[in-house]
């Protein structure tokens, strides 16, 4: 995996031969940007996740950007472990607004960089991110998702009330 990237942004901009890094087979790179913007249209068209589970390889890996301690931390190995987390999710948030900017492709990897709105049901206080969503596909499958977010609002639901109150106290 080489470190150069190039964007395909919602407008169709073409990427040009000339600019693909050494090793990086465009048209596979094309197709994934493709396919994780069709995905991502149509988790916003349906305000479902089922679209998103439904393209995971079955041995896929679903991670959050989270220290241990919520309902959300950790890998989740295997379809049917991710599914368990997005029902964990539907307990945990509820998603207001989901925006997506640009699709980056290298490759394999297919980053989403966007912003959500969302509730943590817990303490009922609604919090704003941007976030980056790093999806790695093999065969047109994803094998591996990880979501960068500051979920901030989730680890503080979720915290020993000692750990909240000083948090409150801190001003953090």
């Amino acid at each position: 995996m080489t470190g150069a990237m190039a964007v395909f942004p919602r407008s169709g901009a073409q990427w040009l031969p000339a600019q693909c890094p050494e090793g990086i087979d465009v048209s596979e790179a094309k197709k994934n940007v493709e396919r994780t913007r069709l995905l991502f249209e149509e988790m916003a068209r349906t305000g479902s996740n089922q679209p998103l589970l439904e393209a995971m390889a079955d041995e896929a890996v679903y991670k959050l950007s989270l220290p241990k301690g919520t309902p959300l931390s950790g890998e989740f190995r295997g379809r049917e472990a991710i599914l368990e987390y997005f029902e964990r999710l539907e307990q945990v948030l509820e998603v207001l607004e989901v925006k997506t900017w640009d699709f980056v492709g290298n490759g394999d990897q297919v980053i989403v960089l966007g912003d959500e709105q969302f509730v943590v049901k817990k303490t009922g206080r609604t919090c704003y991110s941007e976030f980056a969503f790093v999806l790695e596909f093999s065969g047109g499958k994803i094998v591996r998702a990880l979501v960068i977010e500051d979920l901030s609002g989730v680890v503080e639901a979720f915290a020993p009330a000692s750990t909240r109150a000083a948090s409150r106290a801190s001003g953090t």
